[in-house]
């Protein structure tokens, strides 16, 4: 399944919190891919700003400001907590 918006809007890098490691989001073979230190994984479309991994039970939730430009996500753990990222370039 081929991502559902414009696949350049969510390329860029992520910060959950200040002191922690920056998260690349890319583009590769028309798939967008997280890579977060040593790891790296595909994002699986779920919905139309929502993501999956395969290895993990969470989702991604790309957030947009009233211009359409991305700002960040939230990540939605299993337990139901969650966890906002700001989109930093």
């Amino acid at each position: 399944m081929d991502i559902p918006r414009p696949a350049k809007d969510y390329v860029g890098e992520y910060q959950w919190r200040p002191l922690d490691d920056v998260e690349t989001d890319s583009l590769r073979g028309g798939k967008l891919w997280s890579h977060f230190g040593e790891n790296e994984d595909e994002y699986l479309p779920l919905g139309s700003e929502t993501f999956f991994v395969k290895s993990d039970i969470g989702s991604v939730t790309f957030v947009r400001d009233a211009q359409g430009h991305v700002t960040g996500y939230t990540y939605h753990r299993w337990d139901g907590q969650e966890i906002h990222a700001k989109k930093i370039k």
